[in-house]
């Protein structure tokens, strides 16, 4: 009989536990504290610069869900906000880790690099660039599963080179 006691409060105990320690994991990964990163972007070769915002998807967790980037420009009316001006979402894999400037299509403006990174082992990245044209956002390159120490801005290079290389050109051969 004693033992059966013992057990009892064994199971109790060990169930506390792990019920404990399921608030502590739930605590870890806090859909509420989302990464949200802003940078200036067109400042050299715009006559009004552009803020670029970027931002996890609110209440979702930091290891998969979507993403945003918002385009806004500055109101040169004193004391208006800022207008926005487009915007886009996709999906993600991992956290944001990071946002970049850089040209990586060879056209001298700059494009903005998302980089994220993998919550599972192997820390890998994913990058994303994005160009903005005549008043629209679009993904030009994408890379997946680089070395946390890979340059992302060369992996999109890269990407970019190998589809040029690959789309058809616009003369024909004389036949």
């Amino acid at each position: 009989m004693r033992n059966w006691w013992v057990m009892r409060r064994f199971w109790i105990i060990a169930a506390l536990a792990c019920a404990m320690m399921g608030c502590e994991i739930n605590a870890d990964i806090d859909c509420d504290d989302n990464t949200e990163l802003s940078l200036v972007w067109g400042e050299k070769l715009l006559a009004q610069p552009l803020f670029a915002v970027v931002s996890e998807g609110a209440a979702e967790p930091k290891s998969l869900g979507s993403y945003s980037v918002r385009i806004y420009q500055h109101n040169v009316d004193a004391g208006k906000q800022d207008v926005f001006i487009t915007g886009e979402i996709l999906a993600r894999d991992g956290f944001l880790k990071s946002v970049e400037l850089a040209d990586v299509d060879g056209d001298l403006f700059e494009e903005l690099i998302v980089v994220f990174e993998s919550a599972g082992t192997g820390s890998y990245l994913t990058a994303h660039a994005w160009r903005f044209l005549k008043g629209e956002l679009s993904v030009v390159a994408h890379a997946e599963n680089l070395s946390p120490t890979a340059d992302v801005t060369q992996a999109l290079s890269a990407q970019i080179k190998t589809l040029n290389a690959l789309s058809p050109t616009s003369e024909m051969p004389n036949q």
